[in-house]
């Protein structure tokens, strides 16, 4: 079975550093630079498409302090990825609402989306600010501002509209951390996603371990409801 597109939820990072007697911040410290070790080896592997769930439109709801940090991290992994894109042959978007960001983010997220556009290696999508309900509103948005479609809308017309509209749906969601919930990611996508919940959490995440989730992808039978 062929693996071209994987999702990929990336959940503990504070439970890390709480299982290492360390505070929060060192725990989303850890996972970021694990997100970087992660792209580095992700040309190994035969899937094409690549989407992380990086800052959800909940995390906004966590403490001024941890915000803050959350923001400066962003900042530092983005000024990474500039410095090493160069290097790379991966190409790095950003979905979900920008515009909440500051102006210093956003350019730097236009800048690597723009710098890396003609790259031919694995597309890795970045989900920033990200809801998969207010992906639904913001498609159903784009079809409203185009009244000649409104008499009818298919389903698989429908995806275009989605950030992810000119991406195959994914084949595979992998969640770290233990929980067994989708927490608002990919929600029209994933209607037919194999799903794979696992005990390790983020920053502990490694090749291994991705090839024995792509082993047992690889022995699962999609049948697509038939």
């Amino acid at each position: 079975m062929k693996l071209n597109h994987l999702a990929i939820i990336m959940d503990g990072n504070r439970r890390w550093a709480t299982s290492k007697n360390l505070p929060s911040y060192q725990g989303h410290k850890k996972g970021a630079e694990n997100l970087w070790n992660f792209i580095n080896y992700v040309d190994e592997f035969s899937f094409k498409y690549l989407t992380l769930f990086v800052f959800s439109t909940e995390n906004w709801n966590r403490s001024k302090k941890e915000i803050t940090f959350l923001m400066e991290l962003l900042n530092q992994f983005l000024d990474d990825t500039i410095s090493k894109i160069k290097k790379e042959n991966i190409r790095v978007r950003f979905i979900g609402d920008l515009s909440v960001f500051s102006k210093k983010i956003q350019n730097k997220l236009y800048f690597i989306n723009n710098e890396t556009s003609n790259n031919k290696g694995v597309i890795i999508n970045l989900a920033l600010n990200y809801g998969g309900r207010s992906e639904i509103i913001f498609a159903i948005n784009k079809i409203l501002k185009n009244k000649h479609l409104l008499q009818n809308i298919e389903e698989n017309e429908f995806k275009n509209f989605t950030f992810n509209g000119d991406f195959p749906y994914p084949d595979l969601l992998i969640r770290t951390g233990g929980e067994h919930r989708l927490s608002n990611f990919l929600l029209w996508d994933l209607a037919y996603t194999e799903l794979m919940f696992i005990d390790k959490l983020w920053p502990d995440f490694d090749k291994v371990t991705l090839d024995q989730c792509i082993f047992t992808f690889n022995k699962r039978v999609r049948n697509y409801g038939v």
